[in-house]
């Protein structure tokens, strides 16, 4: 069974199928099945890796604006836009913050020291390392002290209002469970607010409520912190908008000072506070108080967040009333926190809800949504060829170009990695790449099947056509299988962007009613009738008439240039190779490029190892023309001969063979234009079996092409590729034409090139020779 289903976490989701599997096993075994243990582990692992508030708001926020998001690890490290326009945020933290920034905020005491020596009211206090000196300074302070760590965060390890010795002692331990370096400072009487700072704007702010119970009459305060975790907005973290109660050495030295116990049993609504500091992370609640900040504590918190360097920055901030300004009510800034939780503002207890994500996504975006031109190609065949027609034009237009293909990712005409990057996995790396300003991805069928795309959707989605191959794989039997796989590139797509399609292919043309996107068709055929009916109602087609590209809008018709123009057809010879063309055209056409400048890249591209390695290059030896293509199918085989027919000469001399995870038919489909196409075969097999065993793929095709009626004589089986390559080239004369469909192409390139240096060091010109009388000898 194929299993697909939607999540928010992966590993949630996988944890849900495990458990799910584990259910249905134990049903069929007639065996007992924990379901609540079941499900609680499902909720631990989506809380372990889903998005947190903080950084899901944000995610929201770049959503509504059109900004992609992409995960970049377990964590909320996010990327936003792609290419040369991304940005980068870690929860509220952008990439503009400044590290130094981060580094002071960390350091409480050095906060300090810069607030007050910029004139910026902060509570007096020193740092102590043992407990008796922190004995001595709450004794020398006399008055109420704060005690909390160093580098502590999120109001862990803090206790307020200490002045006795048994409560310094108590505190320091509590504050030290947290770092070595411990502050002792003045206790400032007023209410707490958490302000949030982006820029130079106040976005929100919030009166912070402690941790607390409300009695009953009935239970105790250890009972009803069990009953307040059970409201459903409180999580273990930082997952949900609120944050569960906990009982540790805070809470039990707070309720001792107030002469309580987790046994009592408070009045009928009577309010417990359990802490004294009020943060969202240790239970608390807020109320939102932004539109009633008195101008002087919002220049008071700006100026702060300046002096620290903080382009977004969570201000605590204690005064009597907020309404009022802090140079009346004694207001003074405790702390300036980077990376500050927005979940208070967004999901306040009390009062209107602040778009905090919104704002710091604007300040990392103040305008646009960091997104760069995407072209994604697909079909069953002419998908690189195509490809790298699109990415030279564009890189001709001084772009630079992000290009995975099925041999290698390319960043700016740079090999940055080898192999088959036709998948999602290979997208995101271009689309990672902080150079690349225009990104052209194959896209191929399996990629697909297995992980979806890379990218959110498409800016041009390009189709080449739907023929016979990778039947049997993925419960893939139908070509109407493959055309409905292959019509999610079509269908990844704004209603602005495009759509080429090609409309000699029944298949393909069927995507259209599959697309939001607008329809660019190409097509080779003389007066094609879906051509005809879509530009009859306005639409954009490129096509051949009397051997030249056009590109038609409706009644309007603009001449590209001619087809034998243009090396890669081989003189109107590489039928497939024109459709590759008329696509690239159309391609170029919806980026917004003119036809002078599609005319002139495509003019340039050959059909060489420097601009589409690999598809039909040629070589000159002794007199054998060698063609090296990578054609694995039937259709792509059988185009190829057609093309090769049409040169004169000797005979057509073909190296071929099948991968091995294809059907028993599908290998005889490759064998029948094979036979009917090539004057003699060598067959070879693939290094890689994929589950075959040797020879097994070779006797498929060898018999297929007997009973096509291809004599014995004409047929040879050489597994190796390397073997069968020099075997087939060396059994060839002068004239004939002699095709490898290759597996790996680098030993075939290797092997031609010493060929190559072989017949150039035995071929000299006479006239260069200086000949001499015999007598100097």
């Amino acid at each position: 069974y194929e299993i697909i289903f939607n999540y928010e976490a992966k590993e949630g989701a996988i944890e849900g199928f495990r458990q799910g599997f584990s259910l249905v096993k134990a049903l069929l075994n007639h065996e007992s099945f924990d379901v609540s243990h079941a499900v609680n582990r499902i909720i631990k692992v989506m809380a372990d890796y889903k998005l947190g508030v903080s950084t899901q708001v944000m995610v929201e926020a770049c959503q509504q604006r059109g900004i992609p998001v992409h995960r970049l690890n377990e964590s909320s490290l996010l990327q936003l836009g792609y290419g040369r326009y991304q940005k980068r945020i870690q929860a509220t933290i952008t990439d503009k913050t400044s590290s130094i920034a981060v580094d002071i905020s960390c350091d409480k005491e050095m906060t300090k020291k810069i607030l007050s020596d910029g004139g910026v009211p902060v509570p007096r206090g020193q740092i102590v390392r043992t407990e008796e000196e922190a004995v001595e300074a709450v004794r020398a302070m006399a008055m109420d002290v704060v005690m909390k760590p160093l580098h502590g965060n999120q109001g862990k390890g803090v206790t307020l209002k200490i002045r006795s010795e048994a409560g310094a002692r108590a505190a320091f331990k509590v504050a030290q469970t947290y770092g070595d370096w411990v502050i002792v400072e003045e206790y400032i009487e007023g209410q707490h607010y958490r302000l949030v700072v982006v820029g130079d704007r106040l976005i929100a702010a919030a009166k912070r409520i402690p941790a607390h119970v409300i009695g009953d009459g009935l239970l105790t305060i250890s009972e009803l912190v069990t009953q307040t975790n059970e409201d459903p907005m409180r999580g273990e973290d930082h997952e949900l908008p609120l944050t569960k109660l906990r009982i540790d050495p805070v809470v039990l030295l707070t309720l001792t000072q107030r002469g309580l116990t987790l046994a009592s049993i408070p009045e009928k609504g009577a309010i417990v506070y359990l802490r004294d500091s009020a943060n969202l992370s240790t239970g608390g609640t807020a109320e939102d108080v932004t539109d009633k900040v008195h101008p002087d504590n919002v220049d008071l918190v700006v100026y702060a967040s300046k002096l620290i360097g903080l382009d977004v920055a969570g201000i605590d901030f204690v005064i009597e009333n907020i309404e009022q300004s802090y140079r009346q009510k004694n207001g003074h800034i405790i702390e300036v926190n980077a990376a500050p939780g927005i979940r208070m503002h967004h999901f306040p207890s009390v009062g209107k809800a602040r778009a905090v994500g919104k704002a710091i996504v604007e300040q990392v975006f103040p305008s646009g949504n960091g997104r760069i031109p995407i072209v994604a190609i697909t079909g069953t065949n002419g998908k690189t060829t195509t490809t790298r027609m699109i990415s030279k034009i564009m890189t001709d237009q001084q772009l630079s170009v992000g290009m995975s293909s099925s041999d290698g990712i390319y960043i700016h005409q740079k090999l940055c990695v080898k192999g088959d990057m036709t998948g999602p996995e290979s997208a995101r790396i271009v689309l990672r790449h902080p150079d690349v300003q225009v990104a052209v991805l194959e896209t191929a069928r399996g990629g697909i099947l297995r992980a979806g795309l890379g990218y959110d959707y498409a800016d041009v989605a390009v189709i080449t056509n739907v023929s016979n191959d990778h039947l049997g794989q993925y419960g893939i039997e139908t070509l109407e299988d493959i055309a409905h796989l292959k019509s999610l590139v079509a269908e990844v797509v704004k209603p602005h962007s495009y759509v080429v399609l090609n409309a000699d292919d029944p298949l393909v043309v069927q995507m259209a009613k599959r697309t939001k996107g607008r329809v660019i068709y190409f097509s080779t055929e003389k007066d094609n009738i879906r051509v005809r009916k879509h530009l009859g109602v306005g639409g954009t087609a490129v096509f051949v008439r009397r051997g030249t590209i056009l590109l038609c809008q409706g009644s309007k018709s603009c001449r590209i240039c001619s087809v034998k123009q243009i090396p890669a057809t081989w003189g109107g010879k590489a039928k497939h190779n024109i459709h590759n063309v008329l696509a690239a055209v159309a391609a170029g056409w919806a980026l917004g490029l003119t036809a002078g400048a599609i005319k002139s890249s495509l003019q340039d591209f050959t059909s060489d190892a420097e601009h589409n390695r690999g598809r039909l290059n040629l070589y000159e030896l002794n007199g054998v023309r060698v063609f090296v293509d990578y054609g694995h199918n039937s259709a792509g085989i059988e185009e190829v001969a057609k093309t090769l027919k049409q040169f004169k000469g000797g005979s057509l001399v073909g190296c071929i063979t099948v991968p091995g995870d294809r059907t028993d038919e599908t290998v005889r489909e490759v064998g029948r234009p094979a036979a009917q196409g090539f004057k003699r075969l060598i067959i070879r097999e693939d290094a890689d079996l994929r589950g075959r065993k040797p020879g097994e793929i070779a006797k498929l095709l060898y018999d297929e092409a007997l009973r096509c009626g291809m004599k014995s004589n004409n047929l040879q089986i050489i597994l190796p590729e390397v073997e069968a390559f020099r075997r087939g080239l060396d059994s060839c004369v002068s004239g004939d034409t002699f095709v490898i469909f290759y597996e790996h192409i680098e030993p075939i390139e290797e092997e031609i090139h010493l060929r190559l240096e072989l017949q150039k060091a035995l071929t000299y010109d006479s006239a260069q020779i200086d000949w001499v009388a015999g007598g100097a000898f």
